[in-house]
């Protein structure tokens, strides 16, 4: 055997094992394809089933046969919770509307009661600003009376002592 004829072997080898992996690949693909598809059509007859059940429950639910009158009366059973719970739902979704309405307006009174609480400290503080200010101007006006007074008192002090030095 030669070199050439051992790489050529070596060569039909991995070109076999390539087509085998090939060949699995193809199977494996083809397998799941088809799986796929039956999992499609046992989704449509599933839907089918509930389609056909749906009908003969409708058709003959008043009057149905002794052999499926046990599952008719667990659908009707069934229908009638559901629309019990339908209720619920509703009367849940209503409360909470009607919360949702009370919260709302419970924060728009008290949006306004602040406002109305503010206004009316700034009316208070002004009110008291105002005085504040009467007060200091009515104690500047009586400061300046003093020092008038005092301004008074000094001059006719020094007059007198004045005419006291004359004499």
């Amino acid at each position: 055997m030669t070199i050439s004829d051992f790489f050529g072997m070596i060569g039909n080898a991995i070109s076999d094992t390539a087509q085998d992996a090939y060949d699995y690949a193809k199977d494996a693909t083809e397998i799941a394809g088809l799986k796929k598809q039956i999992a499609s059509n046992k989704a449509t007859l599933k839907d089918c089933y509930a389609a056909l059940g749906e009908f003969y429950y409708e058709k003959y639910k008043d009057n149905p046969d002794a052999e499926v009158a046990e599952n008719v009366k667990s659908i009707t059973n069934l229908e009638y919770a559901n629309k019990g719970l339908e209720v619920k739902i509703n009367e849940i979704k209503d409360a909470q509307t009607e919360l949702k309405a009370a919260k709302e307006a419970a924060r728009e009174e008290a949006r306004k009661a602040a406002a109305e609480a503010k206004a009316a400290a700034e009316n208070e503080v002004d009110d008291e600003l105002a005085r504040v200010k009467e007060a200091a101007s009515d104690a500047f006006d009586a400061a300046g009376d003093a020092a008038e007074d005092v301004k008074d008192a000094v001059a006719d002090a020094a007059d007198e002592i004045k005419d006291n030095a004359d004499n």
